[in-house]
């Protein structure tokens, strides 16, 4: 189902949280919120959920404006970063919950739920006796069961150790195209974003900055703050305006355009990060495959870059 927010307006005391945001997002997407904090992400799902009211703005789900509506009666369900379960219940108690609140059938769905999850025999169990993982996947399960066309995810993963983000994102993104729904992310983590979503939308000051295919937004950035937020590119200023360069774009040599000489080299497992400064006391910053040889500190070098490389960000 599609969600559209219209000049979206929300102040807490002299705090400005979303300042005329537009969105919209697309049936069965998966849309991630990207952004510092305090750059509106979370606010937003709270308004579309229901739980906070915009001061002005407009907030359709589908085709029915949301204004009024309390957060039963929307046609979304939230997943909060704390999971919330409810620790005196069992695992499939606390994935009927909400079937029960509705009067919809109960066991067969559950024992739908529990296999798709990957947690089939685990019904009986309390949420004290399930790894993190699995209590984020009961979180879902239970988010998912009376279907809801929408589904917000406030930072779903954050409490997971690196070790299990990775896997249990994959999770989340099989049961996104598995069931259909539409998913809207909240993250602050850049990687979560490139690897699970279908669109990105960056956030700051209460403001879309650029939206689009995680591909496009890194590769193209449109503004000063999403070269700089997603991937931390290096920034060129000339007569001609500001430009974003990546660093794996950036190539060291004995020829070139720039002229630097190189600071830190930091090896980081799948690759090399090179500090270098040009004559003009600018740091740069280039990235070269695991397996390189990379240069001694304090070697002279030259950069370069191919034609295209570097990209015109707006004012």
């Amino acid at each position: 189902m599609s969600l559209r927010v219209e000049g979206l307006h929300k102040r807490f005391g002299a705090i400005t949280a979303l300042d005329g945001l537009d969105l919209e997002v697309h049936p069965g997407e998966f849309l991630a919120l990207l952004g510092g904090s305090g750059s509106g992400k979370s606010t937003l799902l709270r308004l579309v959920a229901g739980f906070e009211t915009p001061d002005a703005g407009r907030i359709r789900i589908g085709d029915r404006d949301m204004a009024g509506l309390p957060p039963p009666r929307r046609p979304c369900a939230m997943m909060f970063q704390s999971y919330a379960l409810f620790p005196h219940m069992s695992v499939a108690e606390n994935i009927g919950y909400g079937l029960r609140r509705a009067g919809l059938p109960e066991r067969a769905r559950v024992e739908e739920l529990l296999a798709l999850i990957g947690l089939a025999g685990y019904g009986a169990r309390r949420p004290a006796q399930l790894s993190g993982g699995q209590q984020q996947r009961v979180a879902l399960a239970r988010a998912l069961a009376t279907r809801p066309p929408l589904l917000l995810l406030d930072e779903p993963l954050a409490a997971l150790d690196a070790g299990l983000r990775a896997q249990t994102g994959a999770e989340l993104r099989r049961l996104q195209r598995e069931t259909g729904t539409s998913f809207v992310m909240v993250t602050h983590d850049q990687a979560e974003a490139l690897g699970l979503a279908d669109r990105i939308a960056l956030l700051a000051g209460g403001r879309l900055e650029q939206i689009g295919p995680p591909r496009e937004v890194y590769a193209q950035p449109a503004t000063r703050f999403v070269a700089e937020f997603l991937g931390a590119a290096n920034l060129l200023e000339t007569a001609d305006g500001v430009f974003a360069l990546r660093p794996e774009r950036l190539r060291l040599g004995a020829t070139g355009r720039l002229a630097a000489r190189v600071g830190q080299v930091a090896f980081r497992g799948d690759d090399w990060s090179v500090a270098c400064v040009t004559a003009a006391g600018q740091l740069l910053r280039a990235t070269l495959p695991g397996d390189a040889v990379p240069p001694e500190p304090d070697a002279a070098v030259m950069l370069d870059w191919d034609d295209g490389a570097m990209v015109r960000l707006r004012a």
